[in-house]
């Protein structure tokens, strides 16, 4: 098995258009979000939401193709690939909610001429998406989408990253992307999972998340650029039966994630510098993961969570908050959520509350998704032998 390395990145979320844009608005702290509006039936509701920025939510049938050629050709230009090269690339993407709005977007415009027409009768596929990215870029590798909830774009990494280092492939492309439709906006509405206030992950306050928007993409490559770059050490995954929504309160299912990643990475948890924690703010995800981490860290190490600044991104959150942590923990520190999680006795955790310097080492990122999904990633920037 030969290494694999973190080779070219691109972001686009609520913080901004690029990398350096989501460094800088993190010095601000987490923003209010905006809103956007839901319409089913002759009815609307107004939803608090963290939208792509500079990107409004118009030219609905082109934008989220937009965002995401643009994200794709920023990443394979920082990655340095020749023509040859882009086109063997295999393509690995993470979704929850794929197309969906550009056919609910359609659906619409058929009603304003036909009171009769059918919801949904182009019907988002898995694929579609992958196709269309495959055409736009003229790949001609293997691709794969998966939808596992939240931890979809987590789990695509993890099956691009065993591709390259198995020899199968010498580049692959990862995709994390969501954008706003009314299906899964309405949806945790529903479940009363969306907060009116802010989001507060591992407090004491914490009613709930905001969702939001973005697209991520990541080059891996087998050669690295330089001894430092990141690269997945280990993951773990597992399906939890508990229940629909969450896994098990009392810990055992996200334990058992992060055991199996230390033991994939050949790491012990005082290894760990640092945890991006998955941090939804919702009751029983926070506190099945916070009952988790007191499983397997005897003693806590500093630990942030991402979602306050860009929303719950679901799908695309496992790429999108990993290019953030590891952007951050480029330049050397430890995103700081003030005034967030700052502890519940209950839950035993806190969240960082100031930037604090981060050496090069070893770090954990956790997603725990809807349906039971669950998966934690360790990655490093520690100089490689």
């Amino acid at each position: 098995m030969r290494d694999c390395f973190f080779a070219g990145a691109a972001l686009h979320t609520s913080l901004g258009r690029d990398i350096d844009a989501h460094l800088t608005a993190l010095q601000f702290g987490p923003a209010a979000p905006g809103h956007a509006t839901a319409k089913f039936a002759a009815r609307e509701q107004v939803l608090p939401y963290k939208l792509l920025r500079d990107l409004p939510l118009l030219s609905i049938e082109t934008r989220l193709y937009d965002v995401l050629y643009a994200v794709i050709r920023e990443a394979i230009a920082a990655a340095g690939l020749n023509h040859n090269e882009q086109r063997r690339l295999g393509l690995f993407l993470g979704t929850s909610s794929f197309d969906i709005g550009v056919t609910e977007h359609r659906y619409r415009e058929a009603l304003l001429n036909n009171n009769n027409a059918l919801a949904m009768d182009q019907s988002s596929t898995m694929g579609q998406v992958a196709t269309q990215i495959r055409r736009r870029f003229d790949l001609r590798g293997p691709d794969y989408s998966f939808n596992t909830a939240c931890t979809a774009s987590a789990n695509a990494l993890i099956y691009a990253d065993a591709m390259v280092r198995s020899g199968q492939l010498d580049h692959a492309l990862v995709v994390g992307v969501e954008t706003f439709n009314a299906i899964t906006a309405l949806g945790f509405h529903g479940l009363q999972l969306l907060t009116p206030t802010t989001m507060q992950p591992f407090s004491p306050e914490r009613n709930g998340l905001i969702l939001g928007e973005g697209c991520s993409a990541l080059v891996l490559s087998h050669r690295p650029h330089d001894r430092n770059r990141f690269r997945l050490l280990g993951h773990g995954n597992l399906c939890d039966t508990h229940g629909m929504s969450a896994a098990n309160p009392d810990g055992s299912t996200v334990s058992y994630v992060i055991e199996q990643a230390l033991q994939r990475a050949a790491l012990t948890p005082q290894d760990i510098v640092a945890v991006k924690t998955h941090g939804t703010a919702s009751l029983s995800n926070d506190e099945a993961e916070a009952a988790g981490m007191r499983r397997v860290f005897t003693r806590m190490p500093p630990l942030t969570a991402l979602k306050p600044y860009l929303g719950h991104t679901l799908g695309a959150c496992g790429l999108n908050e990993l290019l953030l942590f590891c952007a951050a923990a480029d330049q050397g520190f430890l995103i700081a959520t003030p005034g967030i999680g700052i502890g519940d006795d209950k839950l035993g955790v806190s969240l960082n509350q100031t930037p604090i310097d981060l050496p090069r080492g070893h770090f954990m990122l956790n997603y725990f998704g809807f349906g039971g999904n669950n998966t934690a990633l360790i990655v490093s920037n520690q100089e490689t032998p």
